[in-house]
């Protein structure tokens, strides 16, 4: 777990952390999902992101990040690591080097 000063600030800042520390593997299988089918990732690479990241230890400037992307200044901490890993599959998505898109996402 990165130090408390060391947490992401930023969306872009948690997604870098992610693919960071993500194996290939979970990258590909994450890049292969359907957008409806992330919300399944809440209570496993979700938890990891609310712990590790601190949002519920008041990692605040990432939690203003999250609400200024959603566009909802009350966005909660399980919605905010959802909001996180829509982020991370969208890069992943725009950064699909080996053409894994399925047709049909």
């Amino acid at each position: 777990m990165p130090g408390s000063r060391d947490l992401p600030q930023t969306i872009e800042e948690a997604v870098d952390y992610l693919l960071a520390n993500l194996s290939l593997n979970d990258e590909i299988q994450i890049n292969l999902m359907k957008k409806e089918d992330l919300p399944n990732l809440h209570f496993s690479l979700g938890s990891v992101i609310r712990n590790e990241m601190g949002l519920w230890s008041g990692n605040e400037s990432l939690m203003k990040s999250c609400r200024q992307y959603a566009g909802n200044d009350s966005l909660h901490e399980d919605d905010a690591s959802s909001v996180i890993i829509d982020a991370m599959w969208e890069r992943l998505r725009s950064n699909d080097l080996m053409n894994l898109k399925p047709d049909s996402a």
